[in-house]
């Protein structure tokens, strides 16, 4: 099926080609679904402000659970069956909090239609800000009441909106019924997706389309490539001793932590596209003490796959090598996210949501080469077409800065609405073509 779908695209798309001299035009339905989702921004604006507004930090089990509720209820009444598997253990060091529940939701085909393909949606409802953080709230900047500010706004409530009021529209339309859906909420994609990662290869393997709706960025530029991601932990073990009296007979695991920091800094190959950040490091208990344990938490990232190999041979070289009589070093993590390539099909799925934009407005930007990593990566990893970044325009994700743009909620909505009917419906009009991609990291 899979191959069949690529097939029918390749037919519609040429790619590194000069831009589409004319836009196309939306035919009366799909007028219809983009005027019906516009009279609904204001329900969409207090959906968001609803979901922003219950904290589902990666660590607060509690919140998660309430949100999870949240997003079921209204797939249900679309009518997909639901299936609530509950959070397990992270297996993050020093973290044995639960993962909040993975919600997958399932709306086959109907048996008489023959060849409907089969959609992917995925969305996580975790946010980076934990019940200890001051930023809690949605509101509208004073400086910009076209803009809401909040946590999770643009990362990513705000594309679980456009992707819940995409899918009410095209159940008014009648063209759910022309696909099988297959909707996954997870909770612990901050912290890279450890324990959801397994249910969504599996469900990419079974479908012919995936979507990720996370932000697209301010201006609407999409993208179209990420680099992979690992996150790891080095802890180094030594001896305590009296800082005074017996300075000598300690072993510092912070002087040989130090020492490792520097290498793994050193270890960044910017020509490469290889990054290694040291984000956060501890140790020690008192200052008189000589420290007996400290450990540091680090991001890696990389373009190419082929780099992983070497990637974690440095990593395993200076865990070995100690410097510092008297400690060792282990390391705990893993290369969790790979590169996402851009591969024919998932380029040929970007043309076509271009030309839907330009339907819609002026040409979208080109697109991009991200180095921020998505569950999208996992999905095209399995070999399905995947676009992740479907959500709304937003940016200053992860800070106390988070925006989304309002307009873009109905817009956006309406963008993956025809999207995903035209795919549906087997037709796709026009001749969509790329620009050549512009090659930075945002």
């Amino acid at each position: 099926m899979r191959l069949v779908r690529a097939a029918v695209l390749l037919t519609f798309v040429g790619f590194w080609l000069a831009p589409v001299s004319a836009r196309g035009t939306l035919d009366a339905d799909e007028v219809q679904l983009k005027r019906a989702l516009e009279a609904r921004s204001g329900e969409m604006l207090e959906t968001l402000r609803l979901w922003v507004g219950t904290n589902t930090g990666s660590f607060n089990q509690a919140g998660l659970e309430r949100c999870s509720k949240m997003l079921a209820e209204p797939l249900s009444r679309l009518g997909f069956a639901l299936e609530i598997v509950p959070g397990k253990a992270l297996g993050l060091p020093g973290r044995p909090t639960q993962t909040g529940p993975l919600v997958i939701a399932r709306r086959p085909a109907p048996s008489g239609v023959e060849g409907a393909p089969r959609f992917l949606l995925v969305g996580h409802y975790d946010t980076v800000f934990e019940l200890s953080s001051p930023f809690q709230r949605l509101r509208i900047d004073p400086n910009d009441p076209g803009r809401a500010i909040g946590p999770g706004v643009a990362d990513m409530k705000g594309g679980l909106v456009v992707l819940l009021f995409a899918l009410q529209a095209l159940a008014e339309s009648g063209d759910l019924d022309r696909a099988g859906w297959t909707v996954i909420f997870n909770a612990d994609e901050e912290v890279g997706s450890l324990v959801s990662r397994a249910r969504i290869e599996a469900e990419a393997r079974r479908a012919d389309y995936g979507f990720v709706f996370e932000a697209v960025r301010p201006d609407g530029a999409m993208v179209r490539s990420r680099r992979g991601v690992g996150q790891f932990r080095l802890e180094v073990s030594g001896v305590a001793a009296h800082a005074g009296q017996a300075h000598a007979k300690g072993h510092s695991a912070i002087h040989e932590l130090a020492l490792k920091v520097v290498r793994l800094e050193a270890l960044t190959d910017y020509s490469r596209g290889i990054t290694f950040n040291v984000g956060t490091i501890e140790g020690g208990t008192k200052r008189n003490i000589v420290p007996e344990r400290a450990y540091a938490w680090v991001d890696v990232r990389y373009d190419d796959p082929a780099q992983a190999k070497e990637i974690l041979e440095g990593l395993q070289l200076i865990v070995q090598d100690s410097a510092v009589k008297g400690t060792r070093a282990d390391l705990w993590g893993s290369l969790h996210r790979p590169p996402k390539l851009a591969t024919v099909p998932t380029l040929e799925l970007l043309a076509l949501h271009q030309e839907v934009a330009r339907e819609f407005g002026p040409d979208p930007p080109r697109p991009l080469h991200a180095g921020g990593g998505t569950d999208g990566s996992l999905m095209n990893a399995v070999g399905l077409p995947t676009l992740d970044s479907m959500g709304a325009r937003g940016g200053n994700a992860h800070t106390r800065r988070e925006f989304v743009v309002l307009d873009s909620l109905p817009e956006r909505a309406a963008i993956a609405a025809v999207l995903l009917r035209r795919l549906a419906h087997g037709t796709v009009p026009g001749s969509p073509a790329l620009r050549p991609p512009e090659e930075r990291v945002d």
